[in-house]
């Protein structure tokens, strides 16, 4: 009887599955964004100061 009730089914872990994939893809475009505004203001100084 316990058994069957502990039963969740594919639905549960594919969501899971889902939910960490999109946390971390949410991560990862964090750290992409904060290494690359730094970078994108350098390339602006750069360009400007050639002009």
């Amino acid at each position: 009887m316990l058994c069957t009730l502990l039963y969740l089914g594919p639905g549960l872990g594919i969501g899971t599955i889902f939910l960490v994939i999109i946390i971390l893809l949410i991560v990862v475009f964090s750290f992409g964004m904060i290494i690359w505004t730094p970078i994108k203001n350098l390339i602006r100084k750069i360009r400007g100061k050639n002009n």
